[in-house]
């Protein structure tokens, strides 16, 4: 199986407790969110936690489904996705906005808040590489630059404006898996992830250790992080999901 991995903080519950065995069986593949939805759609990978939206396109494609239910979420606030510049949300119009190339999913949810929250279309998205003060970030780039940052310039939690406007959470990102896989190996992925996630929520202590050595981050404020993200997605969750579905349909 062509597996892949995420190696943001949020991604780390999944992974901090898979055996050395499991993993020495799959060819893992690490990277960002929108590269692993490139190489399944190009037919390379066979399962991973994907961005939401591309999660969508390779579900309706018809040669994935969603595995489990476990995903990221959040409600509220969760500190890594972050428009970074602006004070309100009119400050954007007529601006850039650069946007890492790491989002698929991100990208949307802000044009979905920009343009049906506060009808705004005047704006134009560019790479990271414009010197725009108005950025949009994700993962652990938009975690470094709040926990550094803090509130010395203007930053939105576009996981908090969601919940303040919907009422609901928003899911970042799921698992899916390629259908065509046997169905005894799509089960003992699920069974594997889902009992390694358990441990780590079980023991973020040291999931949260191992990632503060990787990323010089403190311990204490990605213990907090962590545990702002919901993983496994129930009702309320898919609600959300839903709800942005259709909202995206209307872009």
């Amino acid at each position: 199986m062509k597996f892949g991995s995420i190696p943001f903080v949020n991604m780390a519950p999944y992974y901090h407790f898979l055996s050395a065995r499991w993993l020495e069986e799959h060819q893992v593949t690490s990277g960002n969110p929108r590269h692993l939805g490139n190489l399944a759609k190009t037919g390379k990978l066979d399962a991973a936690p994907f961005s939401y939206v591309d999660g969508l396109e390779l579900v309706a494609s018809d040669e994935f489904q969603w595995l489990d239910s476990m995903g990221i979420a959040g409600f509220g606030p969760i500190s890594s996705i972050l428009l970074v510049g602006a004070n309100r949300p009119s400050d954007i119009i007529g601006q850039n906005v650069a946007v890492s190339p790491q989002t698929s999913t991100t990208v949307r949810l802000l044009e979905v808040w920009l343009r049906q929250k506060h009808g705004i279309t005047d704006y134009r998205l560019v790479g990271l590489d414009d010197p725009t003060p108005l950025r949009l970030l994700i993962g652990d780039e938009a975690l470094r630059r709040r926990l550094e940052w803090g509130r010395s310039e203007p930053q939105t939690d576009l996981s908090a404006e969601w919940t303040a406007w919907t009422g609901k959470p928003f899911v970042f990102a799921r698992w899916a898996v390629r259908k065509s896989l046997p169905d005894r190996d799509k089960m003992r992925l699920g069974v594997s992830v889902r009992s390694a996630l358990d441990l780590a929520l079980a023991d973020l202590e040291d999931v949260t250790r191992v990632q503060s050595e990787r990323t010089g981050l403190p311990q204490s404020d990605l213990m907090a992080y962590l545990k702002a993200i919901r993983f496994k997605l129930g009702p309320e969750e898919l609600s959300g999901a839903e709800e942005f579905g259709n909202k995206l349909a209307l872009l």
